[in-house]
């Protein structure tokens, strides 16, 4: 029989970071807005001009031009981080390679069409020049070294102080040669400096401002790039103590079900030898008519085999056999009868009679598991309250429920809940790992709701066994 493998695609979409590409769309959006909000009448750039012609005053003009910066900065934050966000969000592989061309290029029909898109909503044309190619070059550049482990606040700050250094371009006469500065308020303060003669005061105001932004940019960069590296390592290091700590778990197994084996060989010896003998006395007993001895010795055969069942459930943890609800819901609460949590468990079996195919010893340790969690979360509870309750479901099957009016779960660790090692108690985080593994392994599914300060509900959903089944 062929083995048919699926080829992935030469070029596709791995993965996308959904937060962050929200973040960055609705960074966007709000470009569109910060002409209404910000302008250079509410920034009052244009009478810092006007006041510096009328008083001849050159400090003035240096005010406007600081100030436009401070605006041209401002608008552009949305737009450049926003962009950069969307690119970053969406990881393309070609080959099963980081195709990072592809999110630059993504990022740079984003910024054009922003451009023009503010151009056609306010009738304002932002000049796209030689301050924001270089924005441009430096964003695209932060993407292909994708500090992935940085926070977003982070980067969009490494963004805006680049932004900014650009700016100073903008406001420097000696850079009119270049395609720098074209906006009409940026060709007004020119102006002005030529009639004021505060050309060279720009240009050194202009320098020493870009260069500390700048130099302040490359010390944050660096040290960004080696917090990025430091977390990537500490992730690298956790992949391998999980990886060397699964390989150990899995030695131990092994080892422990080797043991397991013999002991159940040497359990089953003495068990065969009872049933042999039971059998001998059970035919000796119908031969001289003593049917109260054989109604006992039927009992005992029962008993036995019982007993050799519920040791190959220990042993082979895949077989399973056919239990009653009730069967299940009594082993599970015999064995927490010991523990102080046992007073204030309440059980509403609504099918004691149902039938599933389960795992005599795996599967009620999975419910006192379950049980066990929900003890640990009422801790301080002043009326603490645990519900175990089985009811069916004709779509879905056979469903235990374990329910508690604890502390409740937060939404970012009901994603991790189920993965080995997670815990929020000083335990290992093995409990609901293997509760899953239980499930799985009975062709089962677990459906988990919590409210933080209300409780949580989980339920365990087992494919129903129709009564009469082999």
């Amino acid at each position: 029989m062929k083995q048919e493998t699926q080829t992935q695609p030469v070029f596709r979409l791995a993965a996308v970071d959904k937060k962050e590409l929200l973040v960055g769309v609705a960074l966007i959006a709000a470009s569109f807005f910060m002409p209404l909000v910000f302008n250079v009448h509410n920034f009052s750039v244009l009478k810092s001009i006007i006041r510096a012609l009328y008083q001849a005053e050159k400090i003035d003009i240096i005010a406007a031009s600081v100030q436009l910066i401070a605006l041209n900065s401002i608008r552009g934050i949305p737009h450049y981080v926003g962009a950069y966000f969307v690119g970053e969000s969406l990881s393309f592989r070609w080959r099963e390679h980081r195709a990072w061309p592809v999110n630059s290029l993504i990022i740079l029909v984003i910024l054009l069409l922003t451009y023009w898109g503010i151009g056609a909503v306010h009738g304002i044309r932002y000049d796209f020049g030689l301050p924001a190619v270089l924005v441009c070059f430096f964003v695209l550049f932060f993407r292909k070294i994708h500090c992935r482990y940085i926070s977003l606040m982070k980067k969009a700050s490494m963004i805006t102080l680049v932004l900014t250094a650009f700016q100073f371009l903008d406001i420097m006469p000696a850079m009119s040669r270049f395609p720098v500065g074209r906006g009409e308020t940026s060709m007004d303060i020119k102006m002005a400096s030529m009639i004021l003669d505060t050309d060279t005061a720009l240009n050194t105001v202009g320098t020493v401002g870009m260069l500390l932004f700048l130099a302040f940019a490359l010390v944050v960069f660096f040290h960004l790039r080696e917090e990025n590296n430091l977390k990537e390592l500490n992730f690298l290091r956790e992949q391998n103590q999980t990886i060397l700590m699964q390989s150990q778990l899995n030695e131990m197994k092994n080892r422990t079900h080797q043991e397991m084996q013999y002991l159940v060989h040497d359990l089953k010896s003495p068990l065969t030898a009872v049933q042999t003998l039971v059998g001998v006395l059970k035919m000796e007993s119908e031969e001289d008519r003593r049917e109260r001895d054989v109604e006992y010795l039927d009992h005992i055969e029962n008993a036995v085999e019982r007993m050799s069942e519920m040791i190959s459930e220990i042993l082979y943890q895949d077989q399973q056999t056919l239990h009653t609800t009730q069967e299940l819901v009594e082993i599970a609460l015999a064995q927490s009868s010991v523990n102080d949590y046992a007073d204030y468990i309440r059980v509403d079996n609504q099918v004691p009679e149902a039938l599933v195919n389960a795992n005599r010893f795996l599967f009620p340790r999975a419910l006192i598991n379950l049980i066990e969690n929900s003890a640990q979360a009422m801790e301080g509870q002043s009326r603490p309250e645990i519900l175990l309750q089985v009811d069916r479901c004709r779509k879905k099957g056979i469903v235990f429920t374990v329910q508690d009016n604890g502390a409740g779960i937060d939404e970012q660790r009901l994603e991790t809940i189920w993965n080995r090692g997670t815990s929020g108690r000083h335990s290992s985080g093995l409990g609901l790992a293997f509760v899953r593994n239980v499930v799985d392994r009975m062709n089962g599914k677990i459906r988990i709701k919590s409210k933080v300060g209300q409780g949580t509900k989980i339920h365990v959903i087992l494919p129903d066994e129709p009564a009469g089944s082999d």
